[in-house]
């Protein structure tokens, strides 16, 4: 077995979030799923071959590696590159049938050359910035600079998308003002030559907080792995995929004074016990986490001990008398009735589930179910 740490993934919740996500959205929408940095660390490949199965329309991942994982794998659907290539990648991306972001119109250029040096057309997505200010065709210049693509032989333009700055706060004006820069950029083309786009900009929150932004597909991402992103609750049932757990390696018990861990800083102030798990910062478990996050242990919640360490961590067990080594510890997931969510995870540490989950270690198994 190896060190008892470990995450379970829940392939039938992937599979869930995805058909009530089906069903939100209705006919006629597709959907990008997004499997980028290893699946927000659930696994890429075992998570979008139940993608696939399951009816995802297309795949989403940040660069040419982690498309190049899924082809290997078998992975036929069409693959979308978000932060598009890098000079020297472009006959690599044509070979293996995917479509990258392209942010100016050299890009564009190169693919073309590239495509008609190997006599096979090639594919690309046009990204808009229209207010995040990250990568992106300025919003004022893409219709002009879309057009000129359009007239380049041996590629062919699959739609174009922007991502916005923040849906996951629907009471501010950014949104609907990168919807409405969007839209012109769309209603500036020949509609001739947009025949056959794929046109998106919803992410996982503005799928769920606004349905004027839903477009001809949708890019669902954290949803799928059964997180609402937004702070009130979604408008359709979503079932957590991913458990992390752990085990007790060693019990001490200690007498009121003692100290424990780096700098002392857990000073114990009555005789309690002290259980060592096999997990640490290294693995995805943030040193902010302590002193205030918890963990789970026989249903109950229990308070960490000590700062945290590359590879080892301390819990008060005290309130576990029964406990033993062995014992199964949750630190992500439920037990009984107790369950500590990815979002209470990630706010226990000041960060975002999304970096809370792409955080947890490749040296940590994911176990599939």
């Amino acid at each position: 077995m190896g060190r008892p740490t470990w995450v379970e993934v829940d392939l039938t919740a992937v599979r869930s979030n995805l058909r009530a996500l089906r069903a939100f959205v209705g006919e006629g929408v597709g959907v990008i799923a997004v499997v980028k940095a290893d699946a927000y660390g659930h696994g890429a490949v075992p998570v979008a071959r139940c993608l696939e199965e399951t009816g995802a329309d297309a795949l989403a991942v940040a660069i040419l590696e982690e498309a190049l994982e899924l082809r290997r794998a078998g992975i036929g659907l069409p693959i979308l590159i978000l932060n598009g290539f890098w000079p020297g990648e472009e006959a690599e991306i044509i070979r293996r049938d995917l479509t990258p972001a392209v942010y100016d119109e050299g890009m564009v250029v190169r693919l073309a050359l590239e495509a008609r040096r190997l006599k096979t057309p090639a594919r690309y997505a046009v990204k808009i910035d229209t207010g995040m200010t990250r990568l992106g065709i300025p919003f004022e210049q893409a219709g002009e600079v879309v057009r000129r693509c359009l007239d380049r032989e041996w590629v062919r333009c699959q739609g174009l998308y922007t991502h916005f700055s923040s849906a996951d706060e629907p009471s501010r004006p950014a949104t609907r003002r990168q919807i409405g820069r969007f839209s012109r950029v769309l209603a500036e083309l020949p509609s001739g030559k947009a025949a056959g786009f794929r046109n998106h900009m919803a992410n996982s929150a503005g799928i769920l907080g606004f349905r004027e932004a839903w477009c001809d597909a949708v890019r669902p991402g954290l949803m799928l792995y059964g997180i609402n992103p937004l702070s009130r609750p979604a408008p359709l049932t979503l079932s957590s995929a991913l458990s992390f757990k752990t085990s007790i390696v060693q019990i001490k018990t200690v007498k009121a004074g003692a100290e424990v861990g780096y700098g002392g800083d857990y000073v114990v102030s009555r005789s309690t016990r002290i259980g060592i798990l096999p997990v640490g910062y290294a693995d995805g478990v943030n040193r902010l986490l302590a002193p205030s996050g918890k963990v789970l242990l026989r249903g109950r919640r229990i308070p960490f001990a000590g700062r945290i360490s590359m590879d080892l961590t301390a819990v008060d067990i005290g309130s576990a008398p029964e406990a033993g080594v062995g014992d199964e510890v949750c630190l992500i997931g439920r037990q009984g009735s107790e369950e500590i969510t990815v979002g209470e995870f990630a706010a226990a540490c000041s960060t975002i589930p999304y970096e809370a989950l792409c955080r947890i270690g490749p040296r940590v198994p994911r176990i599939y179910r």
